[in-house]
């Protein structure tokens, strides 16, 4: 085995050669079926007794800043970008009226997308006696292994995530240019624990500390007022970077497979992989409703409305549905399946959520929020413009 180890496999290693990973097989898109299959995917468990309201555009500062400002134990903040501005202000004075009463308040930014922060919003968190702290601060040969995570955890008990960022870009209903369109997502129940988990890995690996007991109520407690029957089976699937499969991409194709009936997708960053075009085509050619709407012309990112269109027409000719978004950057990243199956997070269809981004996403079973979700998913199609067979966006 040394030897080997030293040398390297001899040229034919075996006759199996690799291949990129692909999920095949059928899946349902209701418990316990997609339960299970969630389960052998990514390791993680769906708990009963969730509920969910939505939190788009610049609505979810209001929620943030309402959920903080009601914290009596910890607030944790991890998020690829924060930096200065309105946004910024109402969150450091939440954050900071909190710390003084006595309040855990933990903070992790990545660098890389938070320019400004570690001058002017670190210094006035941690002044107030919050711990605010750099994930993985860039070196002189900074790597992409970036943190893309989009999480509060307010007393281990509610969490918010979604395509957020803390950013004045991100104020406002998302129908002019400089304010954009994205998803976001409050959540009570047991599924916060996982939220707190994910949390707790990036601040464990950034200060090597574990967190208190006191931190994980769910664990051990039921969450009041909320019953099984009566609230959604959720989970939180947290994903890092792997040389071979990440569960973000595990994730993704999951929930495309599941699909039967429906499959709505807002994506910011829409540029699928072979394996995720060919099981989006698959689905279209099975019947399914296969829609997806992603940025249009004011894409922040115009390399990747490039790459974005030119997969388009192997889909159209597939039968998937493609609506470009046109008041301003739509920067959601969400799935409807069916009728019942929901996902909102951080996790793109990408190469960097798929191979080296710390993501998390939330799925949700609940009749409720799918049909809220199919609300906003069609009126954001008012605001959009379907392409074409010639793959061009129809006026």
């Amino acid at each position: 085995m040394a030897a080997w180890v030293l040398t390297g496999c001899p040229v034919a290693c075996t006759e199996e050669r690799p291949k990129p990973f692909q999920l095949t097989g059928e899946v349902g898109s209701h418990r316990p079926d997609f339960a299970v299959a969630l389960y052998q995917t990514v390791g993680v468990r769906m708990a009963p007794g969730n509920r969910l309201t939505w939190a788009n555009n610049g609505a979810v500062f209001d929620v943030m800043e309402e959920e903080i400002r009601k914290a009596r134990s910890s607030v944790h903040l991890v998020m690829f970008i924060w930096r200065p501005g309105r946004a910024s202000d109402r969150m450091v004075a939440a954050m900071a009226e909190r710390a003084r009463a006595g309040v855990a308040c933990r903070v992790m930014v990545d660098p890389l997308g938070s320019a400004g922060f570690e001058t002017d919003v670190k210094p006035r968190l941690e002044a107030a006696g919050c711990r605010a702290h750099l994930f993985r601060p860039l070196p002189a040969d900074e790597n992409l292994a970036r943190n893309h995570r989009k999480l509060l955890v307010v007393d281990g008990r509610v969490g918010v995530t979604g395509g957020l960022a803390i950013q004045d870009e991100w104020l406002g209903e998302g129908l002019r240019e400089e304010e954009w369109r994205d998803t976001n997502a409050r959540v009570v129940g047991p599924v916060v624990e996982q939220m707190q988990q994910a949390f707790a890995e990036n601040w464990q690996e950034t200060t090597g500390e574990l967190l208190p007991v006191s931190d994980f109520p769910t664990l051990a407690q039921p969450v009041p007022g909320l019953d099984d029957a009566g609230a959604g089976w959720a989970a939180f699937v947290g994903s890092t970077a792997n040389p071979e499969v990440t569960r973000a991409e595990r994730l993704t194709q999951l929930m495309v497979r599941a699909a039967t009936k429906r499959l709505w997708i807002a994506q910011s960053y829409f540029t699928p992989n072979g394996p995720l075009s060919e099981l989006l085509q698959e689905r279209a050619r099975a019947g399914v409703d296969v829609r997806v709407l992603a940025p249009g012309d004011l894409n922040d990112q115009e390399i990747i409305t490039v790459a974005q269109r030119a997969t388009y027409s192997s889909l159209l000719e597939a039968g998937v549905r493609v609506w470009e978004y046109q008041p301003s950057m739509m920067h959601a990243k969400t799935m409807l399946v069916d009728d019942r199956l929901v996902l909102v997070g951080s996790i793109n269809y990408d190469p960097l959520s798929f191979n080296v981004l710390e993501e998390g996403s939330l799925v949700l079973e609940d009749l409720d929020a799918a049909k809220q979700m199919e609300a906003f998913f069609l009126e954001d199609l008012t605001h959009a413009r379907e392409v074409g067979d010639s793959g061009q966006a129809r006026r």
